[in-house]
């Protein structure tokens, strides 16, 4: 009669569920409804949600969650467990001999992280719950090989792309699109693109473009996002600077020409800082009127960046003197930037002569390559004895055009533009063109 029972409520729980739902495995557990009180419970693992089924017949569901609303994973003895959600917490005991339906705390916590490892192979499950608490030790060695990330090798196209996108599109209640999954594991595979373009996708609506942004969050594939000449909604924004805060692995971020103010990039440099291990080391804003504020704001995360930053791209920002000082001052403080930054454009921001920060950290020892500050209306008799002093090893780019040489008209070129070219060992290309 038992087994009979444990059938029909097998085949209750498929009917429930329904045919588009893979059951990966399912586990009859004790639910603690009140401190003396537990309740029989069928919890279901599926490819990205935790079901809690009433364990009778006909069932219905109790309540489910997303794997990544999992905050916690608790288990002080292998008869009890405890997961802990953004908005609850859920304490199971096992049951004992019940058939098929039944385990211990280890088993059932490692198929449960076996789950979230065929989402996320490459990235360590303490990375995505962010509190394991298996006590005694000895018992994490159970699912020690789920806590290790697999072999990249082993792992789908893309780092496993299409299905984070998948899990991100069952998160944000978002319709998976196929065609989205396809151009990711066939045309940017086979073009080993690193850099995900939103131009691609720009034929879908923002909430689609929201959840494909999502998967960037635990991807180790995809080294960049980039976005410009379009309008991005407040959501689709706002899971940018979700990934901006939680991946290890984002080095680039091109945001160009998207109507970004200042308050945006409070908000980007908060998110940047509130990351343990930021990866960031390429910026490019241009074309967004962020101003001097957002400028400062910018300051901050770029002085603490513990790897360096090898690109930053402002312009046409609206800047001024007063914010590139404040951006040259927190370059300067970093003690990595002078090895690690490759490209500098700061052109079409008015600077005029007062950017005496700049000029310093232009004038010491650096490994610029790319110097674009043309059309700032900077004299250029500063910029080439800053130039003359920490550029002359490696800027192979460098663009002044549309500045002027003195201060005063007619005045002859200065001897400083001379000593440049003499000492530079590496320029290839110079735009002085209107100057």
């Amino acid at each position: 009669m038992f087994f009979y029972t444990m059938l029909l409520l097998t085949e209750s729980v498929k009917t429930l569920l329904g045919r588009h739902t893979k059951i990966l495995v399912k586990y009859m557990v004790k639910l603690e409804v009140k401190s003396d009180k537990t309740e029989n419970r069928v919890l279901v693992f599926t490819p990205v949600r935790v079901y809690l089924l009433t364990a009778k017949v006909p069932t219905r569901i109790d309540c489910h969650f997303h794997y990544l609303d999992i905050q916690s994973i608790e288990s002080r003895k292998p008869t009890h467990f405890t997961i802990t959600t953004n908005d609850k917490s859920y304490s199971f005991s096992t049951i004992g001999d019940a058939g098929s339906f039944t385990s211990n705390a280890d088993v059932i916590l490692t198929d449960l992280s076996s789950a979230i490892k065929q989402i996320f192979p490459t990235v360590p499950l303490r990375y995505i719950i962010r509190k394991i608490d298996v006590n005694p030790i000895e018992r994490t060695s159970i699912f020690s090989d789920e806590l290790r990330p697999s072999d990249p090798r082993n792992v789908g196209p893309c780092g496993g792309f299409s299905m984070q996108y998948a899990c991100m599109c069952d998160l944000h209640a978002v319709q998976y699109r196929e065609e989205v999954a396809w151009d990711i594991d066939t045309i940017y595979l086979s073009h080993d693109a690193r850099v995900l373009n939103l131009r691609d996708f720009d034929h879908l609506e923002q909430k689609d473009l929201m959840a494909i942004v999502a998967a960037l969050e635990y991807n180790t594939f995809f080294r960049g996002l980039k976005a410009s000449h379009t309008r991005l909604s407040t959501e689709t924004l706002e899971r940018v600077l979700q990934v901006l805060r939680r991946s290890l692995w984002l080095e680039e971020l091109h945001l160009e020409s998207l109507g970004l103010k200042s308050d945006f990039i409070h908000k980007l440099a908060v998110a940047v800082i509130s990351n343990s291990a930021p990866a960031l080391r390429s910026i490019d804003l241009s074309h967004n009127v962020i101003e001097d504020k957002g400028a400062t704001h910018l300051a901050g995360p770029i002085a603490k960046m513990s790897k360096g930053f090898s690109k930053l791209a402002l312009a046409h920002c609206g800047l001024t003197a007063k914010g590139v000082n404040q951006l040259a001052h927190s370059l300067s403080l970093n003690q990595n930037i002078s090895n690690s930054l490759t490209y500098l454009d700061l052109s079409g921001n008015i600077l005029k002569d007062d950017v005496n920060n700049l000029y310093n950290f232009l004038a010491q020892p650096n490994v610029i390559e790319h110097l674009d500050i043309s059309r700032t209306d900077t004299t250029l008799e500063s910029v080439f004895g800053a130039l003359l002093r920490g550029c002359a090893t490696h800027l192979l780019h460098l663009n002044v055009s549309h500045n002027n040489f003195g201060t005063k008209k007619g005045k002859e070129i200065p001897p400083s533009f001379k000593q440049f070219f003499t000492s530079s060992l590496s320029l290839k290309h110079l735009n002085i063109a209107s100057c």
